[in-house]
């Protein structure tokens, strides 16, 4: 008897872009750190910051390739043209990955950041942003795994970790600390616990 053959049936690739991470990022990011910008829109006629590495990660376009921007140490009050220094600067603007915005005076979260769907890790420490509300903003990216807050006003809020965590459930490291089950748990009780309908008092008649 012949021993069967199974046929063989090559993988399909994935369309999924690979996870990115700073301290194994393949490409350089592009970076606009201490360049005393005023304005986001001020790195349109900035040239980045060199890169150690002799290869150039741009396309014929003249764009970069790579998926990192950085944009931190300058004095941005607010980031609402990012998307056009985004698609000025990068060959795919769609696939950012990694945004650092540290040590701005930002004070709110700009709706702009949602438009980076591929966006997996966010700096957002050392700037200004007082309301921990901002950051729920956020839940709107589903493949952020990674933000940093320390050194914003909102960290004084009691609880500061779990909230972030309740309103931005996909996050798996905080100020560069990894979330564990055991603070996942927390955040889900702190949630019930803050956000529970209130129980209406009953109105007593006089007889």
């Amino acid at each position: 008897m012949s021993a069967s053959v199974v046929p063989y049936t090559p993988k399909k690739k994935s369309d999924a872009l690979p996870s990115i991470d700073a301290t194994n990022e393949i490409q350089d990011p592009l970076d606009f750190s201490f360049c005393r910008l005023n304005k986001v829109e001020d790195a349109l006629d900035e040239e980045p910051r060199l890169s150690p590495r002799k290869d150039a990660c741009t396309a014929e376009s003249g764009k970069s390739l790579s998926r990192c921007l950085r944009l931190n140490n300058n004095s941005l009050q607010n980031i609402e043209r990012l998307g056009e220094i985004i698609n000025a600067k990068f060959e795919n603007p769609k696939n950012i990955a990694w945004i650092d915005l540290s040590f701005n005076e930002l004070t709110t979260v700009d709706p702009v950041l949602l438009e980076f769907t591929e966006l997996q890790i966010l700096y957002l420490h050392g700037n200004q942003i007082a309301d921990i509300k901002e950051i729920g903003k956020l839940s709107g990216l589903p493949k952020l795994r990674k933000i940093t807050l320390h050194g914003n006003p909102l960290e004084k809020a009691k609880g500061y970790k779990f909230q972030v965590l309740a309103m931005v459930p996909q996050l798996q490291a905080i100020d560069f600390s990894r979330v564990t089950k055991c603070d996942r748990k927390t955040a889900e009780v702190w949630n019930k616990l803050n956000n529970a309908p209130k129980k209406k008092k009953e109105k007593i008649d006089d007889d």
